[in-house]
């Protein structure tokens, strides 16, 4: 197994040159790492996305692109990242805005369910370090995005914050 810090390094060196608009090295560099971790979703999203910014006819394809967005998002399922690629993909280059709207619905409903998530669990910690007014705005930021995901209030995610936010409110 590779170390991780050889992972981290080589991706900082590609967003390096990417920046630099140096995207043939950044391309080398992707290639480099994918080597080593060949059904990566980070490597085939960045990929990808280097593909298209390449200037030469000579390389790999715009299908060789989306084939790379495609096993991302197979690979990755709970990641809106390669979603957000292939929309933009087939936007862009493809001029589908039907298949790019079904790509970016379900990155968007990937990214409400995480961050959902990620606002009840700081609830959680924000509760314990006694920051109850944060908490409690956690707790309503995640509400709301559940609404938005067409859940109806009375489900099981709408209950579940239902109780932490009564849990918080009658806390000393």
């Amino acid at each position: 197994m590779k170390p991780t810090s050889s992972f981290k390094r080589g991706v900082a060196q590609v967003r390096r040159e990417w920046r630099a608009g140096r995207y043939d090295r950044a391309l080398a560099e992707v290639n480099r790492l994918l080597e080593g971790w060949p059904d990566n979703p980070q490597l085939l999203v960045l990929w990808a996305d280097l593909v298209q910014l390449q200037e030469t006819a000579e390389g790999p394809t715009l299908e060789e692109a989306r084939a790379a967005y495609e096993r991302a998002a197979e690979l990755d399922e709970q990641s809106p990242a390669a979603l957000n690629g292939l929309g933009h993909f087939l936007m862009a280059v493809e001029d589908d805005p039907e298949g790019a709207s079904k790509c970016f619905d379900r990155a968007i409903a990937l990214s409400r369910r995480l961050l959902r998530e990620a606002l009840m669990d700081q609830a959680k910690a924000l509760a314990e370090l006694e920051r109850k007014p944060e908490a409690l705005a956690c707790l309503a930021q995640a509400y709301w995005l559940q609404a938005q995901n067409g859940k109806t209030p009375s489900g099981p995610e709408h209950a579940e914050i239902l109780e932490r936010l009564k849990d918080l409110a009658t806390a000393e």
